[in-house]
């Protein structure tokens, strides 16, 4: 475990005035957050899939560059919800981490939080660049029709 996270997890110990399972539960709801954020960009990936396959079509017939940008913006928002789904989403219950040391505990359970925020940072960085492929293919449709 690195010092920082063991320097938090004190200084949780501490906000909560050494209550284990408000700790518990501060680093609980943090997890949640991230499941949150996942489950949304999951969604709105699946939203401009399903749009794509009404309007995927006409906007890879715009131009190549039209096609490129549409068929890569797909690839990279389904890796994107791929590594979202499977590494943040993944179940897998914090009650398994419980140890007789509460700071053990957290320590774990600020471990899988820690793992499963970088595993996020990372989908979302995907899906800002697939995102911006499928504007892009939206804006070549826009251009090329007069």
């Amino acid at each position: 475990m690195s010092s920082t996270r063991r320097r938090e997890a004190e200084h949780i110990l501490k906000l909560c005035l050494g209550d284990h399972l408000r700790a518990y539960q501060l680093v609980e709801r943090q997890l949640s957050r991230l499941i949150n954020r996942a489950q949304v960009m999951v969604s709105v990936t699946v939203i401009l899939v399903a749009l794509t396959g009404f309007s995927g079509k006409a906007l890879a017939q715009s131009s190549e560059m039209g096609r490129l940008c549409v068929a890569g913006s797909i690839l990279i928002l389904l890796i994107a919800a791929a590594m979202a789904t499977i590494g943040v989403l993944r179940l897998g219950w914090l009650s398994a981490q419980i140890d007789d040391e509460p700071i053990v505990t957290l320590l774990r359970t600020m471990e899988i939080r820690d793992r499963k925020a970088e595993n996020l940072r990372r989908s979302i960085a995907l899906f800002v660049v697939g995102f911006a492929f499928y504007a892009a293919s939206v804006a070549q449709y826009l251009l090329a029709t007069r």
